[in-house]
């Protein structure tokens, strides 16, 4: 009995020790002819103090997407993404400003409005990273024609729209959401880096390690922390601006195993510093929330 219970001991461990030494593998693998519906919120609390006075910030920003999963192989997919809807609503001092793609009435000014079913192409890699932007131009144009008719006019605003909504810049917001793989199969426990940098407004490099938590019905359940950096320049309404910020994200996110999509994604955002500008010193904290969900409509 003793002999036998020593017996059962040995295979209970060894089936342990075998689950414990699985290894997975995670990667973009969207399935060609598949539709997701890709929803990205940040909600921000932006503290800034300049001369002795402060000035407190709140703001609300979303994009909801269609990927629609073109072509492609087992290495990279070229997505059409579709401009479901953008919107902002911030809130200072009293003043609230607020623009939504959904708001279609042409007499009032609204850069977002020609955003609604707007298109570009993209191509992602195995390992969440983008490969290349297609068809911005083409999707400036149309933007620009729906909010005026004089050339010059419809030029100037493109030139605008340029500055944020550009190849570049576009790649690296998307890269900064959807590269979240490891570069090999890892166990249950284990940790890899991702290092991505995102200009939309001032220039963040964000240097993220990913754990592998737990493995369930088919989801991969990670653990998310790692720390930002801005150091560099932009330029916001006319004003140019040298940033010195650091900060941290933390949060988690859970993965379709067989797909690599994105069901779920929650992170907690901290950056404090400096800023100058027009020889100004402004001290800045921000803090946020940003969430990432996807779901498939077809």
């Amino acid at each position: 009995m003793k002999k036998l219970f020593i017996i059962k001991l040995s295979i209970l461990f060894l089936s342990f020790s075998a689950l414990a030494q699985k290894t997975y593998t995670l990667k973009q693998n969207f399935p060609i002819g598949k539709k997701y519906d890709f929803s990205m919120i940040s909600d921000q609390i932006i503290n800034q103090e300049v001369a002795g006075q402060k000035i407190n910030l709140n703001q609300n920003i979303g994009t909801d997407y269609t990927f629609a999963i073109r072509n492609g192989d087992n290495m990279e997919k070229n997505i059409e993404v579709v401009y479901n809807r953008i919107y902002m609503k911030s809130s200072a001092m009293g003043n609230v400003m607020a623009m939504d793609s959904d708001d279609q009435d042409s007499s009032k000014p609204n850069p977002f409005r020609g955003l609604k079913g707007a298109s570009f192409n993209m191509t992602i890699a195995a390992d969440g990273s983008i490969k290349s932007i297609t068809g911005v131009d083409k999707m400036l144009n149309n933007m620009a024609s729906k909010m005026g008719t004089d050339s010059a006019m419809v030029q100037g605003i493109k030139d605008a729209l340029s500055k944020q909504f550009n190849s570049e810049g576009m790649k690296q917001t998307m890269e900064s959401t959807l590269r979240v793989y490891p570069e090999k199969p890892i166990k249950i426990g284990e940790s890899w880096t991702v290092d991505t940098k995102m200009q939309m407004t001032m220039p963040i490099e964000t240097i993220t390690k990913y754990t592998l938590k737990d493995v369930k019905d088919g989801v991969a359940y990670l653990d998310i922390s790692g720390t930002l950096i801005s150091k560099g320049s932009f330029e916001t309404m006319g004003n140019k601006l040298e940033t010195n910020l650091t900060g941290t994200n933390a949060g988690d996110a859970q993965l379709d195993m067989k797909t690599g999509i994105i069901l779920n994604s929650h992170t907690r955002i901290g950056l404090t510093g400096t800023m100058q500008s027009m020889g100004n010193t402004i001290n800045f904290d921000l803090q946020g929330i940003n969430k990432v969900t996807a779901k498939e409509i077809n």
